[in-house]
Protein backbone atom coordinates (compact mmCIF):
# COMPACT_ATOMS: atom_id res chain seq x y z
CA UNK A 1 0.00 0.00 0.00
CA UNK A 2 2.65 2.54 1.01
CA UNK A 3 4.72 1.90 -2.10
CA UNK A 4 1.84 1.80 -4.58
CA UNK A 5 -0.64 4.42 -3.38
CA UNK A 6 1.05 6.77 -0.99
CA UNK A 7 3.97 9.12 -0.67
CA UNK A 8 5.09 10.27 2.76
CA UNK A 9 6.47 13.80 3.01
CA UNK A 10 8.27 15.37 5.95
CA UNK A 11 8.41 19.18 6.09
CA UNK A 12 11.68 20.21 7.69
CA UNK A 13 13.61 23.46 7.92
CA UNK A 14 17.20 23.03 6.83
CA UNK A 15 18.40 24.50 10.14
CA UNK A 16 16.09 22.30 12.25
CA UNK A 17 18.52 19.40 12.59
CA UNK A 18 17.27 18.32 16.03
CA UNK A 19 13.74 17.98 14.66
CA UNK A 20 14.96 15.95 11.69
CA UNK A 21 16.81 13.51 13.92
CA UNK A 22 13.71 13.15 16.09
CA UNK A 23 11.52 12.39 13.06
CA UNK A 24 14.00 9.95 11.55
CA UNK A 25 13.73 7.91 14.74
CA UNK A 26 9.91 8.16 14.78
CA UNK A 27 9.60 6.98 11.18
CA UNK A 28 12.13 4.22 11.74
CA UNK A 29 10.13 2.85 14.69
CA UNK A 30 6.92 3.02 12.63
CA UNK A 31 8.57 1.28 9.67
CA UNK A 32 7.88 4.15 7.26
CA UNK A 33 9.98 5.58 4.44
CA UNK A 34 9.70 9.29 3.78
CA UNK A 35 10.89 12.10 1.55
CA UNK A 36 12.09 15.39 3.00
CA UNK A 37 10.61 18.61 1.66
CA UNK A 38 12.74 21.57 2.70
CA UNK A 39 10.48 24.03 4.49
CA UNK A 40 10.28 27.65 3.43
CA UNK A 41 11.99 29.69 6.12
CA UNK A 42 10.00 32.67 7.36
CA UNK A 43 13.27 34.44 8.17
CA UNK A 44 14.00 34.60 4.45
CA UNK A 45 10.61 36.09 3.49
CA UNK A 46 9.68 39.74 3.16
CA UNK A 47 6.42 41.68 2.99
CA UNK A 48 4.54 42.47 0.87
CA UNK A 49 4.32 38.95 -0.56
CA UNK A 50 2.26 37.80 -3.55
CA UNK A 51 0.90 34.84 -1.59
CA UNK A 52 -0.09 36.74 1.55
CA UNK A 53 -2.98 39.12 2.28
CA UNK A 54 -1.91 40.99 5.40
CA UNK A 55 -5.22 42.87 5.67
CA UNK A 56 -7.36 39.74 5.52
CA UNK A 57 -5.00 37.95 7.89
CA UNK A 58 -5.33 40.70 10.49
CA UNK A 59 -9.09 41.00 10.12
CA UNK A 60 -9.89 37.27 10.10
CA UNK A 61 -7.23 36.07 12.53
CA UNK A 62 -6.89 39.11 14.77
CA UNK A 63 -3.09 39.11 14.66
CA UNK A 64 -0.22 41.01 13.11
CA UNK A 65 1.58 39.47 10.14
CA UNK A 66 3.83 36.59 11.13
CA UNK A 67 6.46 35.52 8.61
CA UNK A 68 6.91 32.25 10.46
CA UNK A 69 3.24 31.42 9.85
CA UNK A 70 3.63 32.42 6.20
CA UNK A 71 6.65 30.14 5.82
CA UNK A 72 4.69 27.25 7.33
CA UNK A 73 1.72 27.93 5.03
CA UNK A 74 3.86 28.10 1.90
CA UNK A 75 5.71 24.94 2.95
CA UNK A 76 2.44 22.99 2.98
CA UNK A 77 1.55 24.35 -0.47
CA UNK A 78 5.02 23.30 -1.66
CA UNK A 79 4.40 19.75 -0.43
CA UNK A 80 1.00 19.57 -2.11
CA UNK A 81 2.47 20.78 -5.41
CA UNK A 82 5.13 18.08 -5.18
CA UNK A 83 2.43 15.50 -4.47
CA UNK A 84 0.32 16.56 -7.46
CA UNK A 85 3.37 16.20 -9.70
CA UNK A 86 3.77 12.58 -8.54
CA UNK A 87 1.67 9.56 -9.53
CA UNK A 88 0.52 8.60 -6.03
CA UNK A 89 -3.16 8.70 -5.05
CA UNK A 90 -2.48 9.86 -1.50
CA UNK A 91 0.11 11.84 0.42
CA UNK A 92 0.86 11.58 4.11
CA UNK A 93 2.08 15.04 5.06
CA UNK A 94 4.01 15.43 8.32
CA UNK A 95 5.59 18.31 10.17
CA UNK A 96 8.82 17.68 12.06
CA UNK A 97 7.70 17.93 15.69
CA UNK A 98 5.58 14.78 15.85
CA UNK A 99 5.38 11.54 17.79
CA UNK A 100 3.91 8.61 15.82
CA UNK A 101 1.85 5.75 17.24
CA UNK A 102 3.24 2.32 16.38
CA UNK A 103 -0.16 1.33 14.92
CA UNK A 104 -0.15 4.08 12.29
CA UNK A 105 0.15 1.71 9.30
CA UNK A 106 -2.83 -0.36 10.43
CA UNK A 107 -4.87 2.76 11.24
CA UNK A 108 -4.30 4.36 7.83
CA UNK A 109 -4.89 1.09 5.96
CA UNK A 110 -8.19 0.48 7.74
CA UNK A 111 -9.31 4.06 7.23
CA UNK A 112 -8.62 3.84 3.49
CA UNK A 113 -10.42 0.50 3.27
CA UNK A 114 -13.45 1.56 5.31
CA UNK A 115 -16.82 2.13 3.65
CA UNK A 116 -16.70 5.86 4.44
CA UNK A 117 -15.00 8.03 1.85
CA UNK A 118 -12.90 11.08 2.67
CA UNK A 119 -10.58 13.50 0.89
CA UNK A 120 -8.63 14.70 3.92
CA UNK A 121 -7.88 12.72 7.08
CA UNK A 122 -6.52 14.66 10.04
CA UNK A 123 -4.17 12.44 12.06
CA UNK A 124 -2.53 14.73 14.59
CA UNK A 125 -3.60 16.32 17.83
CA UNK A 126 -1.77 18.50 20.33
CA UNK A 127 0.96 17.57 22.78
CA UNK A 128 -1.50 16.42 25.47
CA UNK A 129 -3.07 13.03 24.57
CA UNK A 130 -5.87 13.53 27.09
CA UNK A 131 -7.26 16.54 25.22
CA UNK A 132 -9.24 15.83 22.03
CA UNK A 133 -9.40 18.73 19.57
CA UNK A 134 -12.22 19.42 17.14
CA UNK A 135 -15.18 17.76 18.94
CA UNK A 136 -14.85 14.43 17.08
CA UNK A 137 -17.97 12.27 16.63
CA UNK A 138 -17.04 8.63 16.07
CA UNK A 139 -18.22 6.96 12.86
CA UNK A 140 -16.36 3.63 12.56
CA UNK A 141 -14.11 1.61 14.83
CA UNK A 142 -10.78 0.88 13.13
CA UNK A 143 -8.81 -0.78 15.94
CA UNK A 144 -9.41 -1.44 19.63
CA UNK A 145 -8.35 2.13 20.39
CA UNK A 146 -8.90 4.20 17.27
CA UNK A 147 -12.02 5.35 15.37
CA UNK A 148 -12.74 7.14 12.11
CA UNK A 149 -14.52 10.33 13.18
CA UNK A 150 -16.07 13.59 11.99
CA UNK A 151 -15.09 16.88 13.63
CA UNK A 152 -17.91 19.22 14.58
CA UNK A 153 -15.52 21.91 15.82
CA UNK A 154 -12.32 23.57 14.64
CA UNK A 155 -9.37 21.15 14.72
CA UNK A 156 -6.13 23.03 15.17
CA UNK A 157 -2.74 21.89 13.95
CA UNK A 158 -1.37 20.31 10.79
CA UNK A 159 1.18 18.01 12.38
CA UNK A 160 0.07 15.17 10.11
CA UNK A 161 -2.71 14.53 7.62
CA UNK A 162 -3.53 12.13 4.80
CA UNK A 163 -4.74 13.84 1.64
CA UNK A 164 -5.92 12.74 -1.80
CA UNK A 165 -5.41 14.50 -5.12
CA UNK A 166 -8.86 16.14 -5.13
CA UNK A 167 -8.26 17.89 -1.82
CA UNK A 168 -4.69 18.86 -2.71
CA UNK A 169 -5.82 20.42 -5.98
CA UNK A 170 -8.64 22.30 -4.22
CA UNK A 171 -6.25 23.74 -1.64
CA UNK A 172 -3.73 24.80 -4.28
CA UNK A 173 -6.47 26.45 -6.34
CA UNK A 174 -8.51 28.17 -3.64
CA UNK A 175 -5.98 28.82 -0.89
CA UNK A 176 -2.88 29.94 -2.79
CA UNK A 177 -3.05 33.34 -1.08
CA UNK A 178 -2.76 33.10 2.70
CA UNK A 179 -5.36 34.92 4.78
CA UNK A 180 -5.39 32.47 7.72
CA UNK A 181 -2.87 30.03 9.24
CA UNK A 182 -2.77 26.74 7.36
CA UNK A 183 -4.76 24.77 9.96
CA UNK A 184 -7.59 27.34 9.95
CA UNK A 185 -7.54 27.51 6.15
CA UNK A 186 -7.82 23.78 5.36
CA UNK A 187 -10.40 23.17 8.09
CA UNK A 188 -13.14 24.83 5.99
CA UNK A 189 -14.42 21.80 4.06
CA UNK A 190 -17.38 23.71 2.64
CA UNK A 191 -15.13 26.24 0.93
CA UNK A 192 -12.97 23.52 -0.60
CA UNK A 193 -15.89 21.19 -1.43
CA UNK A 194 -14.16 18.23 0.22
CA UNK A 195 -14.94 15.76 2.99
CA UNK A 196 -12.58 15.98 5.92
CA UNK A 197 -12.51 13.33 8.65
CA UNK A 198 -10.13 12.55 11.50
CA UNK A 199 -8.86 9.70 13.64
CA UNK A 200 -9.99 9.73 17.26
CA UNK A 201 -8.01 9.79 19.45
CA UNK A 202 -5.17 11.26 17.43
CA UNK A 203 -2.51 8.63 16.63
CA UNK A 204 0.07 11.32 16.02
CA UNK A 205 0.88 13.85 18.73
CA UNK A 206 3.19 16.83 18.96
CA UNK A 207 6.38 16.59 20.98
CA UNK A 208 6.08 19.30 23.60
CA UNK A 209 9.82 19.91 23.76
CA UNK A 210 9.85 20.66 20.01
CA UNK A 211 6.41 22.16 19.39
CA UNK A 212 6.12 24.50 22.36
CA UNK A 213 9.62 25.01 23.70
CA UNK A 214 11.43 25.16 20.36
CA UNK A 215 8.93 26.65 17.92
CA UNK A 216 10.09 28.22 14.65
CA UNK A 217 6.75 30.01 14.12
CA UNK A 218 6.57 31.76 17.50
CA UNK A 219 2.87 32.62 17.25
CA UNK A 220 2.96 34.30 20.65
CA UNK A 221 0.52 36.69 22.30
CA UNK A 222 2.71 39.61 21.18
CA UNK A 223 1.26 39.19 17.67
CA UNK A 224 -2.30 39.84 18.83
CA UNK A 225 -3.85 43.10 17.66
CA UNK A 226 -5.41 45.74 19.87
CA UNK A 227 -8.45 44.09 21.59
CA UNK A 228 -10.87 46.62 20.08
CA UNK A 229 -9.76 45.87 16.52
CA UNK A 230 -9.32 42.16 17.25
CA UNK A 231 -12.81 41.51 18.60
CA UNK A 232 -14.80 43.74 16.27
CA UNK A 233 -13.20 42.18 13.20
CA UNK A 234 -12.34 38.61 14.16
CA UNK A 235 -15.26 37.62 16.40
CA UNK A 236 -18.02 38.17 13.80
CA UNK A 237 -16.03 36.14 11.26
CA UNK A 238 -15.41 33.31 13.73
CA UNK A 239 -19.09 33.26 14.73
CA UNK A 240 -20.28 32.96 11.12
CA UNK A 241 -17.53 30.47 10.28
CA UNK A 242 -18.43 28.15 13.16
CA UNK A 243 -22.14 28.45 12.36
CA UNK A 244 -21.46 27.35 8.78
CA UNK A 245 -19.24 24.56 10.09
CA UNK A 246 -21.98 23.13 12.31
CA UNK A 247 -24.57 23.07 9.51
CA UNK A 248 -22.08 21.63 7.02
CA UNK A 249 -20.93 18.92 9.42
CA UNK A 250 -24.53 17.96 10.20
CA UNK A 251 -25.13 17.66 6.45
CA UNK A 252 -22.05 15.43 6.05
CA UNK A 253 -23.02 13.30 9.07
CA UNK A 254 -26.53 12.76 7.70
CA UNK A 255 -25.11 11.94 4.27
CA UNK A 256 -22.74 9.35 5.78
CA UNK A 257 -25.62 7.76 7.72
CA UNK A 258 -27.72 7.56 4.54
CA UNK A 259 -24.79 5.93 2.70
CA UNK A 260 -24.58 3.17 5.38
Amino acid sequence: LYNLLMKIFLINLKRATERLMSCEEEFRKAGLDFSIIEAIDGKELKLPHDNFSSIKYSLLHGKKSNLGELGCYLSHLKVLKTFIESEEKYALVCEDDIKIDSEIKEIVDKALNSDINFDLLRLSGGSNPSIEKGIPVKLRQLTDKYHLALNFGFKSGTGSYLINRKAAEAILKKLKVMSLPIDHAIDRDWLLNIRSLCISPSPILLKEELHLRNSFINATKSYKLNPLIRYWAMVPYRFVNELIRIFYKIFIWVKIKIED
